[in-house]
């Protein structure tokens, strides 16, 4: 008496594959269920890529430093207007600073626009120094004191 398998193979089962591995387990000798994917990494806290899982580039300050470096130049180059440039001359140089500091880090990816804000920022501050010296230099002969 030939006894014959009452669970015949598939036609599609490749047993080199790994595929249809039947368990006799107490789950009702299913296929078992593939293992679950493993997590990401965690981010590194020594050195390494500072940039966290799905953050925004902080491109604030660059940003800001071009604008204010622009508006600075700007008003530099206009007498009555100039007195309120060096504040934005100097605000154009921190933030230019701070934003090419936060390019070399790997925080944020503007270098060109911090680094543009910086140097108008500087252009601005001389430019601002430089109208005030020759309106002084002009001005002079105004307030010289006359021989009786």
């Amino acid at each position: 008496m030939t006894t014959q398998n009452p669970f015949p193979e598939r036609p599609d089962h490749d047993p080199d594959r790994g595929e249809g591995h039947f368990d006799s387990g107490s789950h009702g000798g299913g296929p078992v269920p593939p293992p679950p994917p493993a997590p990401p990494p965690p981010p590194s806290e020594y050195g390494g890529d500072t940039r966290r899982y799905g953050a925004e580039p902080r491109n604030g300050l660059g940003t800001a430093a071009l604008v204010c470096g622009i508006v600075a130049l700007a008003l530099a180059l206009i007498p009555a207007l100039n007195l309120f440039t060096w504040p934005l001359g100097v605000l154009a140089i921190v933030f230019g600073a701070v934003g090419w500091g936060r390019v070399n880090k790997g925080q944020a990816t503007n270098k060109g626009q911090a680094i543009t804000g910086l140097v108008l920022g500087i252009v601005s501050f001389f430019a601002f120094c430089l109208i005030y010296l020759l309106l002084g230099a002009g001005s002079s002969e105004y307030y010289s004191v006359a021989p009786f």
